[in-house]
């Protein structure tokens, strides 16, 4: 699970997901960045292959490789963050927020 997050400049994913999908933690594929907080965290990088759901249609997900980072500061939130780098650089992104809808193209 993850939200879209157009402030985000990657897309990052709690560490408890890099766990489940086999992916050594801590790697030599690290970045040090910072969110809304001043305080330094620590991304650590791998190539997944992603999906997404429409959860209101019976469509196949949309499928793509993803170069995702996996932080321990997401943990305590279960869900991961869809930046611009591999989101919106991959898609054509349009939010509509009187009819509380986002496309993806």
């Amino acid at each position: 699970m993850a939200i879209v997050d157009s402030g985000a400049d990657f897309c990052v994913f709690p560490t408890q997901v890099a766990k489940q999908l086999g992916i050594e933690i801590p790697n030599e594929r690290d970045t040090v960045f910072t969110g809304t907080s001043d305080t330094s965290q620590v991304a650590y990088f791998a190539p997944v292959r992603a999906a997404i759901w429409n959860a209101n249609a019976d469509e196949a997900p949309i499928e793509f490789d993803l170069y995702a980072g996996f932080c321990d500061t997401l943990d305590h939130i279960g869900m991961g963050l869809l930046g611009q780098e591999g989101f919106f650089s991959r898609f054509e992104i349009s939010f509509n927020f009187t009819g509380n809808s986002l496309t993806i193209t």
